[in-house]
């Protein structure tokens, strides 16, 4: 019963801290907003991209405009506001799958360089080199050498993203691992683990928080502009900027079409770094 008591204090807690600045409200129910949309857009919003409607049709508020076809349709008779929808929630998935791959890889990465100080040399001079490496180089010789496939553009991507990531991380944590109460902690005999995992990672928590949006903005708009492009367009899987490649050719009579993915885009990275505004602020605040 105690259990049940505390959990509902600490949620009681949690909403209480959601509510208590306009940042956080707006991002944190339009991050809502972002969820509901990418996990209904079969079973409540039933997209889907069959061409069986009347080709080349405006957005709705047009004087020959269907209310059925909010954006209006392409010349294939797809729906556009449903590519919207199905290509928003590829671009997402996508990109937590990378995001997710770079966390992990990244963490295991500082662990070991944290504890085994002789390998750290060589990795940070590794980082260093493939962190003036810009993506779309990379996914123009992966293209050339291999099969231009969206699951090789996502590694190349967060192959390009990693060092970067893993490098600021690593640097937060010695600066931390160097202040004075640490040395304290040190010299009372408390092992390094116990340090890295009780003090300094709490610690760097804010930082940590900042370089995951960060790597969130960078990586969704990569694989924007890749696909964007031209690279690793499987139209089975659309996304935000193969839906933007393909709208082009309508761009002189359905300019929103063209116009919205982006938009999705911005509004996206837009919320998440509001919500780190207002967690960063709340800690600044305390």
């Amino acid at each position: 019963m105690s259990r049940i008591i505390q959990l509902g204090k600490r949620i009681n807690s949690c909403f209480h801290r959601l509510h208590s600045n306009l940042y956080l409200i707006v991002s944190f129910y339009g991050i809502l907003a972002i969820a509901f949309i990418a996990l209904s857009t079969k079973w409540f919003f039933h997209a889907h991209l069959n061409p069986i409607y009347v080709s080349s049709l405006p957005p709705a508020w047009w004087p020959n405009g269907d209310i059925n076809h909010i954006l209006g349709t392409t010349e294939q008779g797809q729906d556009i506001f449903d590519y919207l929808l199905i290509g928003y929630r590829s671009t997402i998935v996508m990109t937590l799958k990378a995001v997710f791959y770079v966390i992990i890889i990244g963490g295991v990465i500082n662990y070991l360089m944290f504890f085994v100080t002789f390998i750290r040399p060589f990795i940070l001079f590794i980082f260093r080199f493939f962190m003036v490496v810009p993506p779309l180089l990379g996914v123009i010789v992966i293209s050339l050498l291999l099969e231009d496939d969206i699951t090789n553009i996502l590694i190349v991507i967060g192959l390009s993203y990693a060092p970067r990531f893993i490098y600021n991380i690593h640097q937060r944590v010695i600066k931390e691992s160097n202040k004075t109460y640490i040395t304290a902690y040190r010299l009372d005999g408390l092992s390094s683990f116990s340090i890295l995992n009780h003090y300094i990672i709490p610690n760097i928590l804010p930082v940590y928080l900042a370089e995951v949006v960060s790597l969130f903005g960078s990586v969704i708009l990569a694989i924007t502009t890749i696909t964007f492009l031209g690279f690793a367009n499987d139209f089975s899987r659309p996304d935000l900027g193969m839906m933007m490649f393909k709208m082009k050719d309508i761009i002189d009579v359905n300019l929103l079409a063209f116009l919205a993915p982006g938009i999705a885009v911005s509004a996206t990275i837009t919320l998440v770094y509001l919500f780190n505004f207002g967690l960063y602020g709340q800690r600044v605040g305390h």
